[in-house]
């Protein structure tokens, strides 16, 4: 979340004072904890795996089933597998495509997931003739800061990392700060105080070059509100598996006979029957047998089956290897099984539009600074969910709507189709070229002028 402070406070010539910097760093630090354990869950650093040895020397495994990375693979997968498309906008498509912003999307989309939030900044690359660029930087190291009006109008930005010597070991920190018009950059061996100035410059972007992008209304991770269901489950495998082990480990009873008279004899004939495998006993009133702990796999498996289902349910992402998704569901049916993976899917989208607007109203300010006037306020913006997609139940559906729904919109329904004008265009091309070779089949000159449009194949039918 942005942090929020008055304006007042902002320096009269736009600057941020260093009491106002470290004020919201050390705000930012708080927020740090919650971020490190989300990352941690994503990487499978999870609960179980702190759990102390027995003392006892009882096996005690450690079992991480990582459904937070699952969730989080799947929920920007199906959202963001696609890249977006933009129509209305051609200058800035182009610049996206030479920054390949759809990997960019992803690792945003990736942290949206995991954190709840992510931010990306905006730079003049290093080239000889500088480009505009983007990139996604950790919101553990990178904040907004917004005034306190309704509108919440960003007033800078903070980027900050620790500074390494040349050993590689940590030697104070390096703090960025991102205004409407300058970047500047302190040198501090505390976040506390002591900030020195090392440079300061105009960035040109006529805007704070921080974007924020938000997962949902919340700003909560898609797996945060699990983590405990989690823990359980891994929880549960684990002793699980302790159980087995102590199966395996089972102690042999013995009674009604002497393994020997002093410990280092009855040790030499525990090796002998573990070597020989037969064990002979003296009489009717000896006897022999192990001594177990009594499993119910049933019990185990019935909650481990309502915790994996839970976590899914609550997540809003389905399990896809459950046996529901079989590969011969139709279009509707699956559509069904994804609706609460779609729902999830429609806020994330809805969020996620507003910090890519943000962004291209980013680029055609600085695009307007190199003399390139775009104009993105009629920009349209779409993302195509990532679907195995049924080709052949699409074009039975387009075989009926034929003269009832324009070309183009049936073309667009293709999965394998880019550009529904674009192809009409070849399927036009395509059908003149073949009305030639007919033509001249016959001996008949083509005229160009004579093509047979669609309307008058329409007039024609009648």
């Amino acid at each position: 979340m942005a942090i929020i402070r008055d304006r007042v406070f902002m320096a009269e010539d736009g600057s941020v004072p260093v009491e106002l910097l470290a004020s919201c760093i050390r705000e930012h630090q708080q927020e740090l904890s919650r971020l490190n354990k989300l990352d941690e869950y994503y990487r499978g650093e999870h609960l179980i795996l702190q759990r102390p040895e027995s003392g006892t020397g009882l096996p005690n495994n450690k079992l991480v089933a990582n459904h937070a990375k699952y969730i989080t693979d799947i929920a920007v997968g199906y959202v963001l597998g696609n890249p977006v498309k933009y129509d209305n906008v051609d200058q800035i498509v182009e610049l996206y495509k030479t920054l390949d912003i759809s990997s960019h999307d992803s690792e945003i989309g990736k942290d949206l997931s995991i954190f709840g939030i992510g931010r990306e900044l905006y730079y003049l690359s290093s080239d000889e003739v500088p480009i505009p660029k983007v990139t996604c930087i950790d919101p553990r190291q990178l904040f907004l800061v917004v005034d306190d009006t309704v509108e919440y109008k960003s007033m800078f930005g903070v980027h900050y990392y620790e500074r390494l010597d040349i050993d590689g070991e940590p030697d104070g920190y390096k703090v960025f700060v991102y205004t409407d018009s300058t970047v500047t950059e302190y040198s501090t061996d505390s976040l506390e105080s002591g900030y020195e100035l090392v440079d300061s410059q105009d960035h040109y972007w006529d805007a704070v070059p921080v974007v924020e992008f938000w997962n949902n209304e919340e700003q909560l991770g898609d797996f945060e509100g699990v983590m405990t269901l989690i823990d359980a489950y891994n929880a549960l495998a684990s002793d699980r598996l302790n159980d087995k082990d102590q199966f395996v480990d089972a102690i042999l009873k013995i009674w009604g006979v002497s393994l020997g008279d002093d410990e280092a004899e009855a040790s030499q004939t525990i090796q002998l029957l573990k070597r020989l495998k037969v064990l002979e006993l003296p009489g009717a009133d000896a006897g022999a047998d192990w001594l177990t702990k009594q499993l119910n796999e049933a019990e185990v498996e019935v909650l481990r089956n309502a915790l994996k289902s839970d976590i899914h349910e609550f997540s809003m992402v389905p399990d896809l290897t459950d046996e529901n998704f079989a590969a011969n569901a139709s279009g509707i049916a699956m559509k069904y099984k994804l609706f609460g993976l779609e729902q999830l899917a429609v806020t994330k989208e809805r969020y996620y539009k507003q910090g890519l607007r943000e962004r291209l109203n980013m680029f055609s300010q600085m695009l307007r600074v190199k003399g390139q006037a775009v104009n993105t306020d009629k920009v349209k913006i779409t993302m195509t969910r990532n679907l195995p997609v049924n080709d052949l139940e699409i074009a039975q559906l387009i075989s009926l709507l034929i003269d009832h729904v324009s070309d183009e919109t049936l073309i667009s329904l293709l999965s394998f189709v880019d550009d529904p004008a674009a192809e009409i265009a070849k399927v036009r091309a395509q059908r003149e070229e073949a009305a030639k070779r007919q033509q001249a089949a016959f001996g008949m000159p083509f005229d160009p002028t004579d093509r047979v449009t669609e309307d008058e194949d329409d007039d024609d039918e009648e």
